[in-house]
C-alpha cells in the first residue's frame, strides 16, 4: 500500500515541486569553484547513530520500488542504488517522506567525479585548514553556529576534520559553504564519501594464466579475456615482439634493492599469497581507514593485483614474477570491505606514507573532483618524502578513453600512467581486444598524461591468479615498478630525477608525431614521453646511456602530385642533442614503392638532402599515378643507440604511407539505428568496394542527453582485431547533448574539448588516430560500434557519413624530376662563335607510357638553341630516352664569364599530369651577352629561405623596370630564375646607360617588391642586393631573418595585400592535398599544406600590403 501511495506521490510531485535541488552543489578547490553534476540514479541516507542493515532496510524500505538496491557504505551511512533514473522532484519526494523519521539525519544527494563512474557522497564531515592558527577560537565559534564539531586534527593544529551533531541535517557540502563564507580558511571542503570501490581503475574477474607480456613481448599467445567476438574482440591475440617493458634485460643490472620500499595507496594487499612469501618482502601495512597499523587483508581483491604486478617473488618456481620483487612492499589500505574511502582517509594514507618513508607510491585509482586536502598530502609526499628528496607517486589516468587524466593523475607533482597493448597502440576504446575502455590522455588545466605502459595483463588476486587484469588499474604498477628498479640503481636520486629518467629513457611507439617539447624531451598527447622502457631508464640512473633518439615526424598524406616527395623529420637524441649528420650514424629513410598491381619492391634508401639543427629532409624520387609507398626513418646516436619512425618498423603494422594517384572519394550514409542503453550496439553497414582507403572521415549525427557516457567507434571490415577499429570519441561533453554533423578526421584543426556539444557541424580529431586505416583495402562492410557506459538513456543515431579517399585507378607517366640535373642542361664555359651539342635523358619514372611533343624554346637567347634530330615521341615506364640539344653562339656580340646563367627554356609538352609542360634550364657558365643590359640581382624569399643553411629554394622572379618619375611607366619587363643563393641575372634591351630605373620584384606567391630608389646601369651592368639592408626596400618593406632581408611570402593572389583571401586559397589547395608547382606552395617544398598558411597567417595579422612611390 506504502508502494503505490509513493507512486501517486511521484506523480503527483513531479509536477508541481521545483527541479532546483535543495542543496548546494559545490564547494571551492584552490579558489575555483568546483560544481557538481546530481547523479539521479543514487541518493544517500545519513543516520544518527550507527543502524544495522536489517533496521535500515526497515527504514527504507517505503520508498524503494522493485529492482532498487539498499549498499550500506558506513555504520550510519546507507546508499540507495534505483534501478531507474529518477527526476529531481522525485527525489525531492523521496527525502520528504525519509525526512519525517526520527532516526534519519538528512538525505543527501550523490555526485559524479571527474569520471562518471566515480560516486561522491557529501557526507557529514568537512575538512578545513585555517590560514592563522591564531583563529581557532573562531573556528570554535562556527562549530556552536552550525553545529559541528572537531573530530580529528591535522597540519600542526591548523588542519581540523568537522562533524556535523546528530540535529544537524546540513550535509557536508552545505556545511561547507557556510564555513567558506568566514574567510578564515585556506581551504574548507567536503571530506567525500566513495562508495563501492568506485575510485579503483579495474576489478579482477578471470583465471591463471603464464605468460607476462607486459615484461617481454615475443609475439607469443595472449589470452585477452574478452568474449565479445561480435565487437570485434578475439580470445586470443599475438603482440608485436618487442612490444614491451623491457623488463627482463633491465633484470640484468637490478631487479630491486631491499633497501627501497613500494607503497601500494589500494584497497589492502593479501599478505597470505604463496607469491608473496619471502623473508622481510612485505613490511607491516597499515589500514587508512581504520586508522590502524595494520592491513593484511585486500578487503575488496584489488591491490593485490597491484602488488603482484609490482612485487611477486621472483624465482620461486610458482605463479608471475614481480618487476620489482627485491624491493619491499608495503600495504597502505583506503578502503572498508565496501569499498568505501573518504578524502580525509586519503590524505591520511599519504601522510602516513611520507613519515614512514615510503620511496615509491602506486595508485591504481582516482576520478573524484580536486580536494585540498588530498592535493596537500600528495604534494607534501612528493616534495617533502624521503627526507627531502620526495616520494616517486604514479596515478592511474582514468579508464574513459578521452583526453583528459582523471584527478589526481593530472597533478603536476606525480606520474599520470595511461595504457598501452600488445601491440604498442595507446589503448582506446575500440583496440586491445577491449572494445568498451581506453586510457586517458592528454592535457588539461592541472596538468598531463606522462607516460603509458601494458595493461590487460595477467597478476595475482586473493588466493591466487589474474590472467586480466585491465584497466589503468594495471598501468600504474607496471610503471611503478620499473620506477622502484630505476630508484634501486642509485637510491640517492631526487624524485624528478628517476621522474627524468623513466621519461627519457621511453620508446616512443605508433604512427603519430612527438611534436610537443616537454620538460623530460618530446611529448605526444596519446603517448606522453612515450611507453616506459625498463633497460633504457635503468641504465640512465646507472649514468649508461643505451637510450636512442626521438624522431618526431608526421607521415605525409597521399597526393596527386608526380613530384618527388619531401619528408620531414625532427631527430634529436633523449636529452636534447644533436644526432650525427655525417657518417653511418646519420639518419636515413627506407621506402618501398608497389606500382599497380604489382609486388612490393625491395626497400631502398636515401640519406637526407638537407639539415637545420635538427629537422632533417629526405626526398622519396617522383613516381606516377597508382604508385603506394611505405616508409619508414632510422636514427642513431653518436654511440650507435638506434631506432626507428615508426617504432617496430619494417613490421609491417608498424609502417607509414602515402599513395600518389588520382584522389577521388566515396561517402556512404549508415542509416538510423538506436544505440543501447548501457550496452553495445553495432550499427547497419555500408559496403564499399575494392580501392586503397587514403584517409577515412566520419559525420555524425547522434542525440543523447549525456554524451559523457557515449563511446563510438568506427568499425572497418579489416580482418585485423588490433587495427580493425578506431575511436572516433569517448566521453567527451560531459553531460551535454547531442552531436550534430561533426566530422572527425585525423588532420582536424580541433580536439573534442576545444569545443562543447552539439559540436555543430565542427572539424574534430578522433580520440585514437585513424592513419592505421590508410593503405588498406577497402572492400567489405563498414559500421559504426557504438558503446553506452551507463543507464540514463538509449543513443539516437540519425545518420552517420563514412567517407573514404580512394584512388582512382587511373596510371599515369612522370617525368623523373628528383635533383636539379634532371631539369638541367650544361654548356659549361662556351666560347664565341662556336657551336655545343649536348645530350640530355629524359626518364619515365611512372608507369603508363610517357608521350613528349611540342618541344620549343623561350627565353632571352631562345634563339640560339636547336634540337639535333627529333625529340623521341614515346619513352616507356621504367625507361629513358635521348635528346640532344645545340647551342650555337654565333652573332652573340660578346661573353662575360660568372657564375651559372640560364639563357633560354627547353619547353616539352607532355602527358604527365603534374608536368604537362617540362621545362628544361639550358645554362652556360658564361654569360651570353647581345648589347643587353645586365642587372645581377641578389633577393631571397621569405618561405623559400632556410636560414640554417643561408640558403633557399630556387624559383623564378619577374623584374620590371620602372621610370624614376610618376607615372612611373614600365620600361622593360624581363623572367629569370633566382638561384638558391638569391642571386639572378636580368638582361633587358629597351633600357639605356646612365639613367635611373626603379627596379620591381613580383614572385608567384610573395608580395612585390621595389628598390628604394632608382638604380643606374653603368657600361650595360647594374647591381643591387635587397638582402642586406631593409632600407633597399622602398619603405622598408622586407621581412627580417636573422642577418638578412626576404620578400614577405604569403601573396597567392597577387593582388598587393596578404589576407583572407591568400589564406582561403591556401586552406582550399591543402584540404584537397594539391602539390606542385603551386601559387598555394608558400615555403617551395611542392606541397600546399599547414606549413603554408602558418607563414601566411602571420604575415596577414600584420597587414603586409605593397609599398611603393
Amino acid at each position: 500500500i506504502m508502494k503505490l501511495k509513493l507512486l501517486f506521490l511521484f506523480m503527483s510531485f513531479s509536477f508541481t515541486l521545483p527541479e532546483a535541488v535543495l542543496s548546494s552543489d559545490f564547494y571551492y578547490y584552490k579558489g575555483t569553484k568546483i560544481q557538481l553534476k546530481q547523479r539521479t540514479d543514487k541518493v544517500a541516507v545519513v543516520f544518527k547513530s550507527s543502524v544495522s542493515k536489517t533496521n535500515a532496510e526497515s527504514l527504507l524500505n517505503p520508498v524503494m520500488q522493485p529492482g532498487d538496491s539498499l549498499l550500506k557504505s558506513m555504520d550510519d551511512l546507507y546508499l540507495i542504488k534505483f534501478s531507474e533514473n529518477k527526476s529531481a522532484g522525485e527525489i525531492n519526494v523521496i527525502k520528504n517522506i525519509l525526512s519525517q523519521s526520527p532516526s534519519v539525519k538528512f538525505i543527501t544527494n550523490t555526485y559524479y567525479g571527474s569520471s562518471r563512474s566515480v560516486t561522491q557522497i557529501p557526507y557529514d564531515k568537512i575538512v578545513v585548514l585555517l590560514k592563522n592558527s591564531n583563529d581557532r577560537e573562531k573556528l570554535n565559534i562556527l562549530n556552536l553556529k552550525h553545529g559541528s564539531y572537531v573530530t580529528g586534527e591535522f597540519e600542526k593544529g591548523k588542519g581540523f576534520i568537522l562533524k556535523s551533531f546528530p540535529g544537524n541535517s546540513k550535509n557536508a557540502l552545505e556545511l561547507t559553504d557556510e564555513f567558506y563564507k568566514s574567510g578564515i580558511f585556506e581551504y574548507c571542503e567536503p571530506d567525500f564519501i566513495y562508495p563501492e570501490g568506485c575510485l579503483l581503475m579495474s576489478v579482477p574477474n578471470d583465471q591463471y594464466y603464464s605468460q607476462q607480456w607486459n615484461l617481454q613481448n615475443t609475439g607469443q599467445t595472449i589470452q585477452t579475456g574478452s568474449s565479445f567476438l561480435f565487437y570485434g574482440d578475439r580470445p586470443t591475440v599475438n603482440g608485436i615482439p618487442g612490444a614491451d617493458m623491457h623488463v627482463e634485460e633491465a633484470w640484468d643490472f637490478t631487479t630491486g634493492s631491499p633497501l627501497i620500499k613500494i607503497g601500494v595507496i589500494d584497497s589492502g594487499i593479501d599478505s597470505a599469497h604463496v607469491d608473496f612469501q619471502a623473508p622481510g618482502h612485505l613490511l607491516p601495512g597499515y589500514d587508512a581507514f581504520n586508522d590502524i597499523n595494520s592491513s593484511s587483508v585486500d578487503v575488496f581483491n584489488h591491490g593485490t593485483s597491484t602488488a603482484g604486478i609490482i612485487g611477486a617473488v621472483r624465482n620461486n618456481s610458482i605463479g608471475i614474477a614481480g618487476i620489482a620483487a627485491d624491493c619491499q612492499l608495503m600495504s597502505i589500505n583506503i578502503y572498508d570491505i565496501n569499498g568505501n574511502t573518504s578524502s580525509s582517509i586519503i590524505a591520511r594514507a599519504f601522510d602516513t606514507a611520507r613519515v614512514r618513508g615510503i620511496d615509491v607510491l602506486s595508485n591504481s585509482w582516482g576520478g573524484g573532483t580536486p580536494v585540498t586536502m588530498i592535493t596537500n598530502a600528495i604534494d607534501a609526499a612528493a616534495l617533502n618524502g624521503r627526507n627531502g628528496k620526495g616520494c616517486i607517486i604514479l596515478f592511474a589516468s582514468g579508464n574513459d578513453g578521452n583526453s583528459s587524466p582523471l584527478y589526481p593523475s593530472a597533478l603536476p607533482n606525480v606520474l599520470s600512467i595511461g595504457g598501452s597493448t600488445t601491440h604498442d597502440q595507446m589503448k582506446a576504446p575500440g583496440n586491445g581486444n577491449q572494445f568498451y575502455w581506453g586510457a586517458n590522455y592528454g592535457e588539461n588545466d592541472i596538468g598531463d598524461l606522462d607516460m603509458v605502459a601494458p595493461t590487460n595483463c595477467y597478476a595475482l588476486k586473493v588466493g591466487g591468479y589474474e590472467p586480466n587484469f585491465w584497466g589503468t588499474s594495471a598501468t600504474c604498477p607496471n610503471a611503478a615498478g620499473v620506477a622502484a628498479l630505476v630508484l634501486s640503481v642509485n637510491i640517492n636520486q631526487t624524485r624528478l630525477q628517476v621522474y627524468e629518467n623513466l621519461a627519457r629513457g621511453c620508446d616512443k611507439p605508433d604512427n603519430v608525431a612527438y611534436d610537443t617539447s616537454k620538460l623530460f624531451g618530446k611529448w605526444n598527447r596519446h603517448y606522453g614521453y612515450g611507453r616506459v622502457n625498463a633497460l633504457n631508464s635503468v641504465r640512465l640512473a646507472a649514468g649508461v646511456d643505451v637510450t636512442p633518439p626521438s624522431i618526431s615526424h608526421k607521415n605525409v598524406p597521399s597526393k596527386n602530385s608526380t613530384y618527388p616527395t619531401v619528408i620531414n623529420a625532427d631527430i634529436t637524441d633523449h636529452d636534447g642533442s644533436a644526432v650525427p649528420v655525417s657518417g653511418v650514424n646519420r639518419p636515413v629513410l627506407f621506402y618501398r614503392i608497389k606500382k599497380n598491381s604489382g609486388s612490393w619492391s625491395s626497400y631502398d634508401s636515401v640519406y637526407h638532402y638537407s639539415n637545420s639543427g635538427n629537422q632533417f629532409s629526405f626526398l622519396i624520387p617522383s613516381q606516377g599515378w597508382e604508385t603506394q609507398v611505405n616508409y619508414y626513418i632510422r636514427a642513431r646516436d653518436n654511440s650507435g643507440n638506434q631506432t626507428t619512425f615508426p617504432l617496430h618498423a619494417p613490421n609491417e603494422f608498424w609502417l607509414c604511407y602515402y599513395s600518389v594517384c588520382n584522389i577521388l572519394y566515396e561517402k556512404k550514409k549508415i542509416t538510423q539505428f538506436i544505440g543501447m542503453d548501457y550496452g553495445a550496439t553495432v550499427s547497419p553497414s555500408v559496403n564499399f568496394g575494392t580501392f586503397n582507403v587514403l584517409e577515412a572521415k566520419v559525420k555524425i549525427y547522434m542525440r543523447h542527453t549525456y554524451l559523457d557516457d557515449e563511446s563510438i567507434s568506427l568499425f572497418s571490415p579489416l580482418l585485423n582485431e588490433n587495427n580493425s577499429r578506431k575511436c572516433l570519441f569517448s566521453s567527451n561533453g560531459g553531460d551535454m547533448d547531442n552531436i550534430t554533423g561533426a566530422t572527425v578526421f585525423d588532420n582536424a584543426p580541433n580536439k573534442w574539448t576545444d569545443a562543447s556539444p552539439p559540436y555543430l557541424n565542427g572539424y574534430f580529431k578522433p580520440d585514437y588516430t585513424m592513419i592505421g586505416l590508410n593503405g588498406v583495402n577497402a572492400a567489405g562492410n563498414w559500421r559504426i560500434l557504438h558503446f553506452d557506459r551507463a543507464f540514463s538513456d538509449q543513443a539516437f543515431f540519425d545518420s552517420v557519413f563514412v567517407t573514404l579517399f580512394k584512388n582512382s585507378g587511373t596510371v599515369s607517366s612522370c617525368v623523373r624530376l628528383d635533383t636539379p640535373s634532371d631539369s638541367i642542361i650544361s654548356f659549361g664555359s662556351v666560347k664565341f662563335p662556336d657551336s655545343y651539342d649536348r645530350d640530355f635523358y629524359v626518364k619515365n619514372s611512372g608507369i603508363a607510357n610517357l608521350t613528349l611533343a611540342s618541344p620549343s624554346f623561350t627565353g632571352t637567347f631562345a634563339g640560339l638553341y636547336s634540337i639535333v634530330g627529333s625529340i623521341p615521341g614515346t619513352i616507356l615506364p621504367s625507361d629513358s630516352a635521348l635528346i640532344t640539344v645545340r647551342l650555337n653562339t654565333s652573332g652573340l656580340s660578346s661573353l662575360h664569364t660568372g657564375d651559372a646563367f640560364e639563357n633560354a627554356v627547353l619547353n616539352i609538352v607532355t602527358n604527365d599530369p603534374s608536368k604537362t609542360n617540362f621545362k628544361i634550364s639550358l645554362q652556360t657558365d658564361n654569360e651570353l651577352m647581345s648589347g643587353m643590359k645586365s642587372l645581377k640581382l641578389t633577393a631571397l624569399i621569405e618561405g623559400f629561405f632556410n636560414p640554417g643553411n643561408n640558403l633557399m629554394i630556387s624559383d623564378t622572379a619577374t623584374v620590371e623596370l620602372r621610370n624614376n618619375s610618376s607615372p612611373y611607366n614600365i620600361i622593360d619587363v624581363r623572367k629569370s630564375v633566382l638561384s638558391d643563393s638569391g642571386k639572378g641575372n636580368f638582361n633587358f634591351t629597351e633600357i639605356s646607360d646612365n639613367t635611373p630605373y626603379y627596379i620591381v620584384v613580383k614572385h608567384r606567391n610573395s608580395m612585390e617588391t621595389w628598390s628604394s630608389a632608382g638604380v643606374s646601369f653603368v657600361s650595360s651592368v647594374a647591381q643591387y642586393d635587397f638582402t642586406d639592408a631593409s632600407s633597399k626596400s622602398y619603405g622598408n618593406n622586407a621581412a627580417q631573418i636573422n642577418s638578412r632581408y626576404a620578400f614577405f611570402s604569403g601573396d597567392a593572389d597577387q593582388d598587393n595585400i596578404i589576407d583572407l583571401s591568400d589564406l582561403t586559397i591556401i586552406d582550399n589547395d591543402a584540404s584537397n592535398f594539391l602539390s606542385g608547382y603551386l601559387n598555394s606552395d608558400v615555403n617551395g617544398d611542392t606541397l600546399a599544406d599547414l606549413a603554408d598558411l602558418a607563414i601566411t597567417d602571420n604575415n596577414a595579422f600584420n597587414v603586409i600590403t605593397i609599398i611603393r612611390p
